[in-house]
């Protein structure tokens, strides 16, 4: 059975980070984690949850290239964008 949290240590190997850098998600609340006792955990569900908010990120990022891309493209061959 998989674990329901795994450590900061295991979320940063899972997530292919470096230490500092995971905590430093983790402080600043873009990785969710709470105390359980004296350890930190991170729930397997907020890597789940921060790695789709990086893909969307990526994601739109791409497309707005591809946007940028065919206007110029647009823009050389002397044709306007159509607005939709």
């Amino acid at each position: 059975m998989e674990p329901l949290n795994v450590s900061v240590e295991e979320c940063a190997r899972i997530l292919g980070l470096g230490i500092t850098l995971t905590k430093q998600l983790i402080r600043t609340g873009a990785i969710l984690s709470y105390h359980e006792g004296r350890r930190r955990v991170v729930p397997l569900v907020a890597i789940r949850e921060y790695q789709a908010e990086r893909l969307e990120a990526a994601r739109l990022e791409r497309d707005a290239e591809i946007d940028r891309q065919v206007a110029s493209l647009g823009r050389r061959n002397g044709r306007r964008k159509v607005q939709p």
